[in-house]
């Protein structure tokens, strides 16, 4: 966020990462880090760049993000 490098840089100018930042800064420290929030929230935001003409580049191999989550947990 800092440096606003990275693979949402193009998309920056386009969509502002400030809301996105603090909704997903407040729902990771209240889900004691959740990467799955972590993920939701970076796929949310590489969606509406997209949708808005930015380009973003490779997200999910940096962040950790598999290509989709599961909706629901197998039962055991």
């Amino acid at each position: 966020k800092k440096s606003f490098q990275g693979p949402f840089k193009a998309c920056h100018d386009v969509v502002k990462p400030r809301d996105f930042f603090r909704n997903c800064l407040y729902d990771v420290c209240m889900s004691d880090g959740a990467r799955k929030i972590l993920c939701k929230t970076l796929e949310a935001y590489a969606s509406t760049c997209k949708k808005q003409g930015a380009v973003v580049q490779d997200w999910r191999t940096p962040s950790g993000c598999r290509e989709q989550w599961p909706s629901s947990l197998p039962m055991q």
